[in-house]
């Protein structure tokens, strides 16, 4: 039967959890002391009569600080989006269960309540257009008018239709348009509310498994219930 060992193992080396870290400082190091060991040399070689120009010698130490400099912004980064991503699974996995404002486009319309859903708006768009369909393809309600860009915009749907009738529950989708500085029309994310089933920890980021079947980024999320 195969054996773990223990956490009083004195045969476990511990020592090989950091020699990772350990050999990139000391390549760093390495290389500082070579750079240094090269400029002592060259001092010490040059013409009495015809020394190194300063401004020659300090923009060499100048590069190799620059050098260390970055390989250590670097360092700082890397730990810093390791730090991030750690959050934000953190926060995904606090959703499991609850309902979200996410990517939708069809939603299931009851007379005796509002339909929720909200728009989220670029930061180069003004004017919204938002377009309620049945499922055989025809439009039965329109809204249009001016927004703050980059701000995500909610809004309600009671069935109302323009000739004093009310809507039939069912199905229905929501197609929203906007216009952006260049006056091109540009189609725009709509959202509606939804409950998580799962988060998913993958390469490209957190991933929310969604009740109804879709898989949405974690950042598309925009409000929480």
């Amino acid at each position: 039967m195969n054996t773990t060992n223990s956490v009083g193992d004195s045969s476990f080396d511990y020592s090989a959890l950091n020699k990772k870290a350990d050999s990139k400082t000391s390549a760093m190091a390495d290389q500082q002391e070579t750079f240094l060991k090269l400029l002592v040399k060259q001092l010490q070689s040059q013409d009495p009569m015809n020394p190194m120009d300063n401004a020659q010698m300090t923009s060499q130490i100048a590069q190799i600080n620059t050098v260390t400099g970055i390989e250590k912004l670097n360092e700082a980064m890397t730990n810093l989006l390791s730090a991030y991503g750690s959050s934000q699974s953190m926060q995904a996995a606090a959703l499991i269960g609850k309902q979200v404002m996410a990517p939708q486009s069809s939603f299931e319309f009851d007379p005796e309540k509002k339909l929720e859903a909200g728009v989220t708006v670029p930061s180069d768009v003004s004017q919204v257009a938002v377009a309620i369909i049945n499922k055989d393809g025809k439009v039965v309600d329109e809204m249009s008018g001016s927004v703050k860009p980059g701000e995500f915009l909610p809004f309600e749907w009671d069935g109302s239709l323009s000739d004093g009738t009310k809507a039939e529950a069912g199905t229905y989708y929501i197609v929203a348009k906007g216009i952006n500085g260049e006056g091109k029309e540009v189609a725009l994310t709509v959202n509606g509310w939804q409950q998580v089933k799962s988060v998913e920890f993958a390469k490209d980021g957190v991933q929310v498994n969604l009740a109804s079947g879709s898989k949405v980024g974690f950042d598309t999320i925009q409000q929480v219930m």
